[in-house]
Formats: C-alpha cells, structure tokens, sequence
C-alpha cells in the first residue's frame, strides 16, 4: 500500500464526513412510528455504496421503483490515492456494502482481502451468463491471477472537448483529432484546460509522443522513471510555453471552463461536453475522435468484505445484477453517453418504456461511437507498478 498512499487528491473526503452523510439519511433498517404511535414495518434496509460520481444515477428511486432496494451513495472523485486511503485506512467496509472504482484496485484489495470474490451462481446475479466475457472478465473486474472479484458497472474512452470552429475543425465532430492539437500547437496555445490528475492526464501525454515517435515508451499507463521524466520535460516545455490556459481539477470546473467558453479544448469526461451542450446549445461543444487514441477505463462494482457478515446479501447481488440490466444501462448511455455490458437490453428497455425514437437511436449510436474508439489504444489502470515514479515526476510538472 505503500506505493500508493502518498497519491495526491483533488479532494479529501474523510472516514467522518462519510459518516455525517450516511447519519443524515437516518437510521437504517428502524422502524418509524405509524399513525397513532404503532411501529410500522420497517422498510427494506438500502444497499451503501461508495465510489466514483460518474457511476451513480441522477435519481436512484428508479432503481429503488424497479428492483425494490435502495441506495445510499456516497461520492468520491477518481483519485485512487483517496479511494484507498478511505477503504482501507478507514475502514469504510464497516459501514459500505459495495465499492465502485477504476480498474487496478482489484489487483491489491482483492488480494488483500478487502473485496470479497464475487459468487457468479447467486441466484440475484440472473445476468451473470449473458454477460459477454469482454465485459465480466475484464482486467477492469478480475484480478491478475484470474479471480473475479467485480461486476462491471460503467465504461468509456476519454479524449478531450473542443470547439470545432476554434480549432478549424469540421462541423459534426466526426473527424479524428491529433492530440497534438491539445499538446503542441500555436492555434490552441493558451486555450487548453488540463486536468491535474497524472492517473488521468499522464498517460494521454505520453500516448501522444509515442504514437508520434517522439519518446520511445513501453506501456503509457506505467512508465519508466525514465520515460516519465522525458514525457514530463515535454509538458515543462509546453507549459511554460504557455500552452495550458489552466490546470483543473473537478467535473464542476470542466463545466464552467466549457459554458463559459474561457477555453478551446480541455481533457475532460464526457458528461461535461453534454452539460455544455444543454447551456450553449446543441452540437457546440464536442468530444473528440482522435488520431492516436483514448483513455479507455472501465468501473466495476466490488462486494466489502464485511458484508459477508450482514443480512443483506440478496439485495447487494439484486443491486450487482441491476448495473448489468437494461434500464441503467439506458440511463447511463442517455445521460452520461457511457458503455458497458448488454446495451441490447438498454435499447429493449427504451423500447419497452416509451422513450422516443431520438433517445433510441442515441443509445444505438452510442455503441458505434464506443466500438470506434475502444479499436484503438489504451487502456487505463490507477494502480501502475511504476506509480511512485510517475507521481514524483507529475509533481514535477505541476511545481514547474
């Protein structure tokens, strides 16, 4: 754990605050008072999760509505230095049925003991054989030696957003992008946002000077001291270049820098260009195709070790088989434009649910946008072996 303990956040959220907003829903699984003063039944005691923002639903109700479970959520953001930190240091099991993150966490908790194997013959889990193996046995949910410790949840292949008449673009943001565009030109210098992540933002640095035969690099998502001193000599260069208009750090920044048009480009999620978009106007920001390739990640979902001994395994596998179904599958692709398993049931269940044709046909486009870019590199881990190099020398960056 020690490589990664010293990982720095964008934001620290404590063992204590968690707490304070887990308090704050009330106390769980009591029974209230009816009319009268009876006891009432006490109602179906909910699933706790903590994990990343981009996994949840903007209102869980609905999964509440069709599955009967509801969910206490508790947010973090993508650092995995604060993820850890919180799962381990504080013991968050304790309290939280299941974990939501990126990929590479299972390669150390799992092991560890802190996630639980996942049973595929539960009887909760009824989607577990129809799920393709691209999507359940992927490096996002089993561990190097093979075990299966997650159930996939969510999925994309990040670039960046982009005014196209800024850059000189086409209009229907279809054509690939270099990322020398972002990183090395004199139309952009001095309107690209960054984030300052190096989970999030090294790698595609890295992945645009290999790919131009600029740096000769390994593997992107973990580098050499070597490798990550030169990729980060580039970035000094270019950000005293005045290249980087700002370094961000939150969805909520990547939102504002957008509708406020305050850049041209910014490596940023998704969701923010369709935030943008809802303020500026349709098809006025866009995310990118690009030339050499993507930040491609995947979140699964991971069973504490201390639920093992509660009473509600049944409804956390009713909860795991749910991110496997087509209404948040649906959702997820509508709202936040993201993949993952079995959207052929998403596109049933929008069928089904009386969405329109629109919203249908976006969930169909959604796939054919994630097959283009899932065909090119690379895939993302937020636990490199190299991550403490790698963070030394992004610290660099950052203090230059």
């Amino acid at each position: 754990m020690e490589d990664f303990s010293g990982i720095k956040s964008q934001t620290d959220l404590t063992r204590r605050d968690m707490l304070k907003g887990l308090a704050a829903t009330g106390a769980v699984g009591t029974a209230t008072l009816a009319a009268g003063g009876q006891p009432a039944m006490a109602a179906t005691a909910p699933v706790r999760a903590y994990g990343v923002t981009t996994a949840q639903l903007l209102d869980w109700s609905i999964m509440e509505n069709s599955i009967g479970v509801p969910m206490e959520f508790t947010g973090t953001n993508n650092s995995v230095g604060v993820f850890l930190r919180d799962v381990v240091a504080s013991q968050l099991g304790d309290e939280v049925d299941i974990f939501i993150f990126e990929s590479g966490t299972e390669d150390i908790l799992g092991p560890q003991g802190v996630y639980l194997e996942i049973e595929e013959d539960h009887p909760e889990l009824k989607l577990w054989d129809r799920t393709s193996d691209d999507w359940k046995r992927s490096a996002v949910v089993t561990s190097r030696d093979g075990r299966q410790y997650g159930v996939p949840v969510i999925g994309n292949a990040d670039s960046f957003g982009y005014f196209p008449e800024a850059i000189g673009a086409s209009a229907d943001g279809q054509e690939d992008i270099s990322w020398a565009m972002f990183f090395n030109s004199d139309t952009t210098r001095g309107r690209v946002a960054y984030d300052q992540t190096w989970t999030y933002s090294f790698p595609v640095a890295a992945l645009y000077l290999k790919a131009n035969g600029k740096i000769e690099i390994d593997n992107v998502v973990d580098m050499t001291k070597d490798e990550a001193r030169q990729v980060v000599d580039f970035l000094i260069e270019r950000k005293k270049a005045g290249q980087f208009r700002t370094l961000h750090s939150a969805f909520e920044e990547q939102i504002q820098l957008l509708t406020n048009r305050e850049v041209d480009m910014i490596n940023c999620w998704e969701p923010a260009t369709k935030e943008a978009n809802k303020v500026l106007g349709p098809n006025t920001v866009f995310y990118a195709y690009t030339d050499e390739g993507y930040f491609k990640w995947g979140h699964g979902a991971y069973i504490a070790r201390q639920a093992a001994d509660r009473d509600n395994m049944d409804a956390i596998y009713k909860v795991l088989n749910y991110f496997l179904d087509g209404e948040y599958r649906a959702l997820q692709a509508r709202d936040r434009g993201y993949a993952g398993p079995n959207l052929d049931l998403g596109v049933e269940y929008a069928q089904n649910n009386g969405w329109s044709q629109e919203e249908i046909d976006g969930l169909i486009a959604n796939q054919k946008k994630i097959d283009r870019k899932f065909a090119k590199p690379f895939v993302s881990t937020t636990t490199p072996d190299n991550s403490t190099v790698m963070e030394e020398e992004w610290q660099r960056f950052l203090n230059a």
